[in-house]
């Protein structure tokens, strides 16, 4: 029987997300049965960042309760330096994660916010990573809390427990870009697209972030010049699909065979997705599509769907309305459900923009 430090480096050699969740989930089992607590810690832990990093979140915010509590209840693995670090960098993943899921409740996602919050203080930490997080957030919530937070996350030291100057920056972009703060946006782009900051979602966030903006803005020649960056390395990525959707909406009134492709090559990533935010942004890239090639009277013969799927009786006879019409349904349900957990109409109105664009 191998030991737990063995395990632990057996799962290097899994292929990742589902394979090695599945090892860890058994070693999560071993570790409790044994009663070895650093490893009912440690196992929980690796868990969560499979889950982050290489699937879409949906079981890391399953586990995170279980390890909280694990670590709530036993003052020796608080007593752990690196323990209580680990534990803090997964409250910071827990806190992006929770806009995706409208399950969460606005009054959950504050009620972590504090928890983390207090406990940065309680560790000594800069409270950097609390606004940054918190800011991002409520960009689709409240704009002014947006704002504010904003500003006191520059004013905040970063340290060991902030995201790194790189990613900070990234979110310097995403900021400015949703006041309509260009030039701004552009100078905080300037170090990542000349990589004297590098980060493992760079420059490809950033120039997502860019293509979004003047796609919505009806600047599809800049749009059009961003995506051609970043396409190749998010197509085909489960976890970006909410980058691939924007490509789908671009493409869609640029180029209607090429979002096709890349609908077709996806899709199957949606379905399989447990990700709801990340599946709205690409079903909102196949409502603009589908509209966009009902609008033109194209073929939808290209369309390649699972046999199972809804739409799969629309593309068989040719019926781009009803094409349109379904994949309106869809994405609309999600859109609802996080606009009504955000109090706001954000999601409803970028699933319309073509559709209001048209009838202005």
């Amino acid at each position: 029987m191998p030991t737990f430090e063995q395990r632990e480096q057996d799962f290097q050699t899994l292929e990742r997300g589902t394979p090695r969740l599945n090892a860890m989930r058994d070693a999560i089992h071993d570790a409790d049965r044994q009663g070895t607590l650093s490893w009912q810690f440690w196992f929980r832990y690796d868990y969560i960042r499979e889950s982050v990093f290489c699937g879409d979140r949906y079981y890391a915010l399953i586990m995170f309760p279980e390890l909280l509590q694990l670590y709530d209840d036993h003052p020796e693995l608080q007593e752990d330096r690196n323990i209580s670090w680990s534990m803090l960098v997964t409250f910071k993943w827990i806190m992006e994660a929770t806009e995706e899921f409208p399950q969460i409740s606005r009054q959950e996602i504050d009620r972590y916010f504090r928890l983390y919050r207090q406990r940065l203080q309680e560790q000594g930490y800069s409270l950097s990573s609390y606004y940054m997080k918190r800011s991002m957030i409520y960009l689709h919530i409240d704009k002014n809390i947006a704002a504010r937070d904003f500003f006191r996350f520059l004013e905040e030291p970063l340290d060991w427990m902030s995201d790194g100057k790189a990613l900070c920056y990234n979110y310097r972009v995403e900021f400015y870009l949703s006041f309509g703060e260009e030039e701004n946006a552009i100078e905080a782009a300037r170090p990542i697209f000349e990589r004297r900051l590098k980060a493992y979602c760079l420059p490809h966030s950033t120039q997502h972030k860019f293509c979004r903006y003047y796609l919505y803005r009806g600047e599809y020649d800049k749009a059009a010049e961003y995506a051609r960056q970043f396409e190749r390395r998010v197509d085909g990525d489960p976890f970006d699909l909410h980058q691939i959707g924007t490509l789908v909406s671009l493409y869609s009134v640029t180029d209607p065979e090429h979002a096709v492709q890349i609908f077709n090559r996806n899709f199957p990533l949606c379905n399989d997705s447990k990700n709801p935010w990340m599946q709205m942004h690409f079903l909102i890239g196949a409502v603009h599509l589908f509209d966009a090639l009902a609008k033109k009277g194209l073929s939808a013969q290209a369309v390649q769907v699972p046999k199972d799927s809804p739409a799969y009786p629309a593309v068989c006879e040719n019926d781009l309305t009803g094409l349109s019409a379904h994949f309106y349904r869809t994405a609309k349900a999600l859109t609802d459900q996080f606009d009504k957990r955000n109090g706001t109409d954000c999601y409803l109105r970028r699933v319309r923009h073509f559709r209001d664009q048209q009838e202005t």
